[in-house]
């Protein structure tokens, strides 16, 4: 048992790490929308769009741990991604309605 983890599981640190992700993600995702609006092409333009969202779902699989931060981290990116993915392919012309 030496590698038990011994840090408690803080819902503040969770909460903390969903709003800082939807925040910082939203407003990267903005940007992502307004660049993935020159591309043509679906597929990229929501990889553009999800650009932030997959950001910052690494950096909270690279810090997570039994804190609560990290876990926070990924749940909020991967909302963010989702959106920012939608949002990147509709801005790209993925939902023409012609």
């Amino acid at each position: 048992m030496d590698d038990a983890v011994t840090r408690p599981f803080s819902w503040g640190k969770f909460i903390l790490g969903v709003i800082v992700a939807l925040v910082a993600g939203f407003i990267g995702a903005f940007f992502a929308g307004l660049a993935s609006a020159s591309v043509k092409i679906a597929a990229i333009g929501w990889l553009i769009g999800a650009a932030p969202g997959l950001i910052l779902g690494a950096i909270g699989y690279w810090i997570r741990g039994r804190g609560g931060f990290g876990e926070g981290l990924l749940v909020g990116a991967c909302v963010t991604a989702l959106i920012g993915g939608i949002c990147g392919q509709a801005m790209s012309g993925g939902l023409d309605f012609k």
